[in-house]
């Protein structure tokens, strides 16, 4: 008498996860990742839909240098006001979460600026780029009002 049906799907089920764990990070870099993932958002975005790093090149490098595969272990990015720091971050961010999954931390200066930043800008990366969105629970299925910051540590995948 042969394997049972369902002995034979949980065998594939653990094989493929195992398999899926033993693969090695991808190669590309932030910038690679933005410009083939990243979908700006129309409530935060002057220009929405795909991200291009090419809009933006002075951005590439930084981006860059926080990718696995630099050498750099300190980033230090000085710069002025609307120029896309937020955005670089935020593409940094998406790329842990999608191709190199970890614990990450991002600092505000307030608690309050902090909630903002992931209701505005941290919710709508994951919304409006499909890689994530199907990675991620939406807000709304761990508690009403619930927002990235409040998910530390229940970000859970879908």
């Amino acid at each position: 008498m042969g394997t049972p049906p369902t002995t034979s799907i949980a065998k594939q089920v653990v094989f493929s996860a195992a398999s899926a764990g033993l693969r090695p990070d991808p190669l590309l870099t932030v910038s690679q990742w933005a410009d083939q993932y990243r979908v700006l958002s129309t409530l935060t975005s002057a220009e929405p839909g795909q991200w291009r790093t090419s809009r933006t090149p002075y951005l590439r490098e930084i981006m860059d240098c926080l990718s696995p595969s630099s050498s750099y272990e300190r980033v230090v990015f000085i710069k002025g006001s609307q120029l896309g720091g937020t955005e670089c971050g935020n593409n940094w961010i998406g790329y842990i979460i999608h191709q190199a999954p970890g614990p990450v931390m991002m600092v505000q200066p307030s608690l309050d600026m902090a909630k903002k930043n992931s209701k505005h800008r941290i919710d709508a990366l994951i919304e409006d780029s499909p890689a994530l969105s199907k990675l991620l629970r939406p807000p709304g299925r761990l508690h009403a009002g619930a927002d990235f910051v409040g998910r530390l540590g229940s970000l859970g995948r879908a």
